[in-house]
């Protein structure tokens, strides 16, 4: 989840990030984190809908530990 601030002219700059996961905030200036964005199309039951999602890199690896097919 991504929290925003007005800056000059109106100017979104990104102020917090939080991990959809755990709920942590990141620090932005020393962690890195995953970020993902999917608009669902005409063929699911989600037509139309945008989901956005923020993970902290333990997280990420929770989230990828469960694959199948593992990434290469």
């Amino acid at each position: 989840m991504r929290e925003y601030k007005l800056a000059m002219q109106e100017e979104k700059v990104l102020s917090k990030v939080i991990c959809n996961g755990c709920g942590r905030e990141i620090p932005c200036e020393t962690e890195d984190h995953f970020h993902g964005e999917k608009t669902w199309g005409y063929f699911s039951e989600k037509d139309g809908r945008q989901d956005k999602f923020d993970l902290c890199e333990a997280c990420y690896d929770k989230m990828t530990e469960q694959f199948k097919i593992k990434m290469k």
